[in-house]
């Protein structure tokens, strides 16, 4: 019995300093950091902050300095710590010590942009504590650098051990871990860091301004919507690297908190409808393209939702975000694979980059991510800013060579389209001028025969009214006995002119009046002579006249041998004058004797047709005949257009 009572009290002696031994491992004093023997640029902090959840919010900075909430400090196992979503303030405590006999001058850059509110609590000599509060949800100006992330400069005296209390609180994912820079080495990583962003916006600028341009250009609402999408990535990507709050929004309190979700829900949105053009789903997937236009309606109702309570609906926003990612995949992939849509593709490889990569950030964002994947970066700004960078600059340039093909695929078909209509165009235009070919042929034939009908009718009317009308005067005046011989043969004679100046109307003339009046000059000539009347022909060339044709040529020729046959007859010249010359737009035929004269009055009144004939013949082709007679002669000047009127 006494030996058994022995043993259960050496297993309890050896438990208790088990439990000792343990006790003391889990609240073993924080790992010093020796800031003075530093052989690197930068340390990775994760290790050295001792962190103490405070889920009621009532922890100020004189309890944690108490011995008993100072012993429930706690150093995490993973170098970067994410406790997601949470409610709960976290205090963390970083001891620094400085070993070497002068100050140092260091830079503790906290590098998790989005924190709402931070307490920095640093110890000065005397044992009290300078405190400083700054955070995304505070003004720019609170930061004591002025830093897209949290940058603090610290000054540790010779021989000295400083502990440094941060208090965090944040209505977005609390992430904790920072670096401790030399002065001179954060200097140029800050330069750097500004290079990358850059880098990054200057990309993503070009491709908002080429695309915006091009909508511009052709109308095509796909530019705008991707245009959209891309303004909208830059505002959730610079409102999640802090940039937005250094450049965009430096004053705000509460948007500066929401800005990340509510940016990310309208780029999701902006991405879908990009999605429904680019890849046609309401024709390609139409059962699914309702789905997709459900999608857009709710992620567009939680920007109320977050503004009204960002801890309540990120959550569930997230989820939103997921399954939104993994919808766009699904459709995406349909899309390429078993439509064989070569722009899907595209989609399909920029969707997965953009979507793993806001994934690992999501998993990260709720610590659900494997600790061998965080491993692989530095720190989280790594993991959550340069990630979605890269991955969206990626999507972008990818969905840029969508675009292209696109481009290039439209204007293919349009060349298609185009050498299709005209080939089209030409079988029509081929058979309609054939058609047109063969309509003239048939009006040429209508026209050759009426024009063979018109000039026939014209010469047997002209044949009636003149050489018909003087054979027949001379028929009834030979019947009556009452005509010599002599005057029977003038009387034929004028038959024969008349004849003669029918047929000379047939002459192709060309529309050249000069040789129209060769012919009349070359038939009176003779009958001229044989009255002992000179003619003095002082014509001068004058311009072609378009309208001069058989039936025209007819009139003229009857107007001036009518003037010719009444100077043979009444006015006893001796000399007749015959003249051309331009005036008023046309030509101007004179023929001048040196006769008698006659009274224009009484040769109208004595009822002879040749004047009256002259005038209407003159006004049958547009043209104006005049006469001017004295006791000297008489001189007639026809008028002719040079045109058709």
């Amino acid at each position: 019995m006494v030996e058994r009572r022995s043993r259960w009290a050496a297993l309890i002696i050896l438990l208790s300093v088990f439990l000792i031994v343990l006790s003391s491992s889990a609240f073993a004093v924080d790992k010093v950091l020796d800031v003075s023997r530093l052989d690197q640029r930068e340390v990775w902090l994760g290790e050295y902050f001792a962190v103490l959840e405070d889920p009621g919010l009532a922890l100020t900075l004189t309890d944690v300095l108490s011995p008993d909430i100072a012993r429930l400090f706690t150093i995490p196992q993973a170098t970067t710590r994410s406790y997601g979503y949470t409610r709960s303030a976290y205090w963390l405590r970083l001891t620094l010590r400085n070993a070497s006999g002068k100050p140092v001058e260091r830079m503790l850059e906290f590098s998790v942009p989005l924190i709402s509110s931070i307490q920095f609590h640093q110890p000065m000599a005397d044992g009290s504590y300078q405190s400083l509060i700054t955070g995304n949800a505070t003004p720019f100006a609170t930061r004591p650098y002025p830093n897209r992330l949290f940058v603090f400069p610290l000054t540790l005296p010779a021989h000295s051990d400083q502990v440094v209390y941060l208090r965090l609180q944040s209505v977005g994912a609390m992430l904790v871990g920072g670096n401790l820079w030399e002065p001179q080495a954060f200097h140029d990583h800050e330069q750097i860091d500004y290079i990358a962003q850059a880098w990054f916006f200057g990309i993503a600028t070009a491709m908002i301004l080429f695309n915006l341009l091009l909508f511009f250009a052709l109308r095509d609402v796909v530019y705008l919507l991707y245009t959209v999408f891309a303004v909208c990535t830059v505002v959730a990507i610079s409102a999640m690297s802090g940039l937005a709050k250094e450049f965009f929004w430096p004053n705000t309190t509460l948007w500066s908190s929401i800005a990340v979700g509510i940016s990310f829900v309208a780029m999701l949105a902006a991405w879908l409808l990009f999605m429904r053009r680019m890849l046609n789903t309401c024709v390609n997937v139409p059962r699914t393209d309702w789905v997709i236009k459900g999608f857009i309606g709710l992620l567009l109702l939680f920007p109320f939702g977050l503004a009204y309570s960002y801890q309540t609906f990120i959550l569930p926003a997230t989820l939103v975000f997921f399954a939104t990612g993994i919808m766009m995949l699904s459709v995406s992939f349909y899309c390429a694979v078993f439509q064989r849509q070569r722009m899907a593709l595209f989609f399909l490889i920029a969707c997965g980059v953009f979507m793993t990569n806001i994934l690992i950030a999501m998993l990260f964002a709720n610590n659900q991510l494997p600790s061998i994947f965080t491993s692989m970066y530095q720190s989280q700004r790594a993991l959550i800013t340069y990630a979605l960078q890269i991955g969206s600059a990626m999507e972008m340039l990818l969905l840029a060579f969508a675009l292209a093909y696109r481009f290039n695929l439209i204007r293919s078909q349009a060349i298609q389209d185009v050498n299709q209509v005209n080939a089209s165009l030409s079988a029509r235009l081929a058979a309609r001028e054939a058609e047109l070919i063969e309509s003239h042929e048939k009006l040429r034939g209508i026209e050759h025969h009426q024009t063979l009908s018109d000039e026939r009718q014209r010469l047997m009317q002209d044949m009636h009214d003149g050489l018909g009308s003087s054979l027949i005067s001379a028929l009834r005046v030979v019947e009556n006995g009452k005509i010599g011989e002599g005057e029977v043969a003038q009387v034929l004679k004028g038959c024969i002119d008349d004849l003669k100046l029918a047929i000379d109307s047939m002459e192709p003339v060309e529309r050249d009046l000069l040789l129209l009046l060769a012919t009349l000059r070359y038939r009176l000539a003779p009958r001229l002579e044989s009255t002992g009347i000179s003619l003095h022909w002082a014509v001068q060339d004058v311009p072609a006249l378009d309208w001069l044709d058989p039936k025209n040529s007819l009139h003229i020729l009857r107007i001036l041998q009518e003037a010719f046959a009444n100077i043979i007859k009444h006015t006893q010249a001796s000399e007749i004058h015959v003249a051309t010359r331009l005036e008023k737009n046309g030509v101007v035929v004179s023929i001048t004797d040196n006769g008698k004269g006659f009274d224009m009055a009484s040769a109208q009144q004595s009822g002879g047709k040749g004047l009256s004939n002259q005038l209407r013949r003159a006004k049958s082709i547009g043209a104006d005949i005049q006469w001017r007679s004295t006791h000297e002669g008489t001189c007639l000047s026809l008028w002719l257009p040079q045109f058709a009127g």
